[in-house]
Formats: C-alpha cells, structure tokens, sequence
C-alpha cells in the first residue's frame, strides 16, 4: 500500500531494525514506497534494500524486478535530461549579455586574452586550441635510412621482386 510521508515515517519508526539499526519493511509496502523510503531500509524477506537511493535486488527471480527496472530506467533517463539540460544552461548563460550589450562568451575570451598577454601559457593555449590552431600530436617513425633504402633495393633486385615483365 502506498503510503503518505507522514504515514511512512510512523511505520519506519515502529518497524523493526537490523544490527544497524536500519528498519525493516515487508515487501509489498517496501516496493510501493521505494521512491520516499530512507537509505539503508530493507524488506523483511531481506530480498530488497534501499542504498544511497538505488535498490538492491537480494533475490534473483522475483516477479517485481521488471518494474523495479522500470523505475531504473526512469531515474537514468531523468539524469540524462539533466546533463542535456546543463549545457543548454551553459549555452543559455554564454549567450546573456550586460547593460552594453557584451555577451558573456565574448568577456571570458577578452579575460583569457588578458591572461594570455600576462604570460598565462594555459590561457595562450586554450585560446589557441579554440581556433583551431593546436600543434599536432603525430610523431613521424619514418627512420628508414638511406642505407637502409640501398640495402632494401639490392634485395628486391636479387629476389627479383622489381622485374616489370
């Protein structure tokens, strides 16, 4: 049965605990109120407890997994939603401009230029990554030698391997 939070609390209160102190619910009123149950509450088969928010099956083959994994599912989409959310916030907050107009983005360039021109090499460098000018990071492992291209070409003569015929 799904309880209200104040009902909850008083059965919390009356339920027996664990050697931690932690309560103990029976299943059914465990899955109703998963959402609002405190860390650390367990079920009474100790099928099911509650860790730092995320539920712990202690049984495998319980009809209730698919919709303990709905719920999963649920709480990783809104998580999602909320990293997506965080860089429209970035952009949103980028994009704002002051009494003269200025965007943000352009005062946080400006303020890395300035550091830049101080003699901030971090800041030369982002602003210079930005742009599109970073140094490569390929290493050539071209180490052939011109004796070694001698030695190579003797070799494919003699085994015949440069014959155009």
């Amino acid at each position: 049965m799904k309880y209200s939070p104040e009902e909850l609390k008083e059965i919390l209160e009356k339920a027996p605990t664990d050697e931690k102190g932690r309560p103990i619910i029976s299943d059914e009123d465990f899955i109703d109120n998963m959402k609002e149950l405190p860390s650390g509450t367990k079920s009474t088969e100790n099928k099911l407890s509650t860790n730092g928010g995320y539920i712990v099956l202690r049984k495998e083959g319980d009809p209730r997994n698919k919709e303990i994994g709905k719920m999963g599912g649920e709480k990783a989409a809104e998580t999602y939603l909320r990293r997506k959310t965080f860089k429209e916030s970035i952009t949103i907050l980028l994009n704002q401009k002051d009494k003269n107009g200025v965007s943000m983005q352009d005062k946080i360039v400006e303020a890395m230029a300035n550091k830049a021109m101080d003699g901030c090499v971090g800041a030369f460098e982002a602003l210079r990554d930005t742009v599109g000018e970073k140094p490569s990071d390929q290493v050539s492992l071209d180490v052939m030698t011109d004796k070694d291209r001698e030695v190579l070409k003797n070799l494919t003569e003699r085994l015949g391997l440069n014959d155009k015929s």
